[in-house]
């Protein structure tokens, strides 16, 4: 009471103040043997900014998942475009090997159509498809995992953001039973 008296002094007369400065007194003294006080606001405080403060943790690490999420997804397009130079490479190479078979055979005077000549161009042909097919199979096999890898980092966004709340909904609850202790 002593104390707000001497600083409604500090703020004009005190006969104009005085009134309320005891009002606020006898307020302030009734509340803090009603079991409220000044620490137990900032206990209150701090709960509320606790349980924020964790929920925004979980979500801040949700975000941060489901970024990576999304960067797996988008390295998915990037992955067909080396699939389909991967092959159009091997399709080339391929082609560059048959004609210089072809020119090699048609120069020593041999028929392209049949014999040795025939059974080069076959197995050329046979070793491109299996290097299309196995290009085409890593290619399905690395987008697959992307897809697997942007799922499993939504789930554990999900995870944290729920972690997130459950941590804030605790630490309210604890916050909750200190102040009604």
């Amino acid at each position: 009471m002593m104390l707000l008296g001497g600083l409604a002094g500090l703020f004009g007369s005190g006969a104009a103040v005085a009134p309320g400065i005891a009002g606020a007194a006898t307020m302030v003294g009734g509340a803090a043997s009603g079991g409220f006080s000044l620490a137990s606001l900032l206990q209150g405080t701090m709960t509320v900014l606790g349980v924020a403060s964790a929920i925004g943790a979980g979500n801040a690490e949700a975000e941060a998942l489901n970024a990576q999420a999304d960067d797996a997804e988008r390295e998915k397009p990037l992955e067909t475009l080396q699939g389909l130079q991967r092959r159009g490479s091997i399709k080339r190479a391929m082609a560059e090997a048959v004609a210089a078979q072809d020119v090699g055979y048609a120069a020593s005077g041999l028929d392209l159509s049949f014999g040795t000549a025939r059974h080069a161009r076959t197995e050329a042909f046979r070793e491109a498809d299996l290097a299309l097919t196995t290009s085409q199979g890593t290619e399905e096999t690395r987008i697959a995992r992307l897809s697997e890898r942007a799922a499993n980092y939504r789930s554990m966004a999900k995870r944290a953001r729920s972690r997130g709340l459950l941590n804030g909904l605790m630490g309210g609850l604890q916050g909750a039973m200190g102040l009604f202790d």
